[in-house]
């Protein structure tokens, strides 16, 4: 999606990997298995315009010092932060004040790199699946599947998502 909205990408990837993000079009690949990896985050320090972090614990801690000031860090994996309360669940001040408690590190962390942090809250959405499934149809989205499981497998299917070796989505049909 972001390389379809004209951003430049930047990913991380172990080696099994690589060739499924350069399909999906990344411009630069980081292999976090590497012995240098946070060298090479030490070097990238300050030079991206923003940031999507899908991991949250100490991935996102690290992406803070990533991005230039005034720069925004996006989380689906995070702490949700006060205005998520607000804005994305239209909730009053107590659950603010909740998230605000426990969003404290990553607010901190944010605060003290000169970056935004915002948690991204997912809501179903007609249009916007309507949206993909037309850049789906057009061939401009590719859908990654990695493996499809009958339903009488479930316990199955979330066992091998448990190992972290899908690469793309891991389907469970209600058929065969």
């Amino acid at each position: 999606l972001a390389k379809h909205l004209g951003a430049t990408v930047t990913t991380t990837a172990s080696p099994r990997g690589r060739a499924l993000v350069e399909r999906l079009g990344a411009d630069r690949i980081i292999d976090y298995t590497a012995a240098d990896f946070t060298a090479i985050l030490d070097q990238l320090a300050g030079t991206f315009d923003g940031a999507f972090d899908l991991l949250g614990g100490d991935t996102l801690d690290r992406t803070f010092p990533l991005v230039r000031r005034g720069a925004t860090v996006v989380s689906i994996a995070g702490i949700p932060e006060p205005q998520t309360a607000k804005k994305d669940l239209g909730r009053g001040p107590g659950l603010a004040l909740l998230f605000w408690l426990i969003s404290g590190k990553t607010r901190g962390l944010a605060r003290r790199s000169g970056t935004n942090y915002r948690y991204f809250f997912m809501h179903p959405s007609g249009p916007d699946l309507e949206a993909l499934g037309t850049l789906v149809d057009a061939g401009q989205l590719e859908v990654v599947v990695d493996r499809t499981f009958p339903f009488a497998s479930i316990a199955d299917a979330f066992a091998y998502l448990e190992t972290g070796r899908a690469k793309g989505k891991v389907v469970v049909s209600l058929e065969g």
